[in-house]
Parts: C-alpha cells; structure tokens; sequence
C-alpha cells in the first residue's frame, strides 16, 4: 500500500489490517446518525411512551419533571431491551 502525503501512519496500518482481513469483514449500511447507533436515543423513545400512557396528562411544568425523574430512576424491563443492544 503506497502512503500519500496525507495519510498518516495510523490510518496506513489501520488500511493494510482491513486489506488483510477483508474477507471477515460484514459492512453494514445504516445512515451516520441512526438512532439504531445511539441506545440513548431508545431510552429517550421509551420515556416518551411512558408518559404519554400517562393519564392524566401533566397539568405543569412540575409534574412533567417529577414523572420524568419516576421513570428515569424507576426504568421499566422495556428500557432495559430497546437500551441493549444495536439492531440492524
């Protein structure tokens, strides 16, 4: 593998491991900000469900931030799914 000027070595070694074992490799196509990439943003998913369920629905600002933290530090086994693993 040739370096330019432009690479540096880490990327050059980093280069000759992927051509070495390219056949090990499955590339998988998810758009960079796939919320699949991030659990947080499935947590995030099931506290808005959570409270949505919730009837009735928060009469205040106080209230929504008191369910808010009952969920956060109360996480339903649901969170604990959708939170742990990546899915393709």
């Amino acid at each position: 593998m040739e370096s330019s000027s432009r690479t540096t070595p880490h990327v050059t070694r980093l280069g000759l491991v992927v051509e070495e074992f390219t056949d090990e490799f499955h590339l998988m196509s998810w758009p960079p900000n796939s919320p699949d990439l991030n659990p947080m943003e499935h947590i995030w998913d099931v506290m808005e469900r959570q409270l949505r369920a919730q009837t009735p629905p928060c009469p205040n600002i106080s209230t929504l931030r008191d369910r808010c933290l009952d969920i956060w530090y109360n996480p339903s086994p649901v969170m604990y799914q959708t939170s742990g693993s990546v899915r393709p």
